[in-house]
């Protein structure tokens, strides 16, 4: 009986010390799980933020209604400033991105997946958005151009890259359009008559 006891407590210890070990795996997997969820939150939260809502909104009007830049007033560096704080975010987006797909070794785990839906729409409508703005605001006035090359490369880095974690073909055709300006592109903003500019605006309070 004593040799069993004897026998029986190292072995009863290497289990005890294995399901701690278990445990402790388990804790720590979910401690970085919830704190990579946390980026992926920071990072969706950026681009739906009240700030990103007015640039958006900027841009979007633009886009959408296919109208030209008024170069009076103070519309087309209010229209500046949206386009590079739009550039800006998604440039945040591709670093935090990296920064996720780095720490996984390249494997897109709970995180990825997640934050991959809820900014591919986001991605898809610039992939159009931007040189379409950047079309108006060099036409707007030829001689202040646009220096926009090293965000431009970041955006079409992230488009690139989150193009190739989708299996579906429309999705990653949407990511793919404009690269290069020779293909055809299906959003709907081409099918809109281009419109003049607006009036320039008066600052408030000046006279007519």
């Amino acid at each position: 009986m004593g040799e069993l006891l004897r026998v029986a407590a190292p072995v009863g210890s290497c289990i005890a010390a294995f399901a701690a070990l278990v445990v402790t795996i388990l804790v720590w997997r979910r401690s970085r799980l919830t704190a990579r969820l946390e980026v992926v939150r920071s990072l969706h939260a950026e681009l739906i933020s009240d700030s990103a809502a007015k640039a958006r909104h900027t841009l979007g009007s633009l886009h959408w209604q296919n109208r030209e830049i008024n170069p009076d007033g103070t519309e087309r560096g209010e229209v500046m400033c949206a386009y590079f704080a739009m550039l800006w975010r998604f440039e945040q987006l591709h670093a935090g991105r990296k920064v996720l797909l780095e720490e996984a070794n390249g494997r897109r785990d709970v995180a990825l997946k997640m934050l991959d839906e809820q900014v591919y729409t986001h991605v898809a409508e610039y992939v159009c958005t931007f040189p379409g703005i950047k079309e108006k605001l060099t036409e707007s006035n030829r001689d202040d151009a646009v220096f926009d090359g090293a965000y431009v490369k970041t955006f079409d880095q992230l488009r690139a890259s989150l193009a190739d974690s989708f299996d579906d073909p429309e999705k990653k055709a949407r990511l793919g359009a404009h690269t290069n300006n020779t293909e055809k592109c299906n959003c709907k903003c081409h099918e809109v008559s281009a419109k003049p500019p607006l009036p320039p605006q008066r600052p408030h309070g000046a006279s007519v």
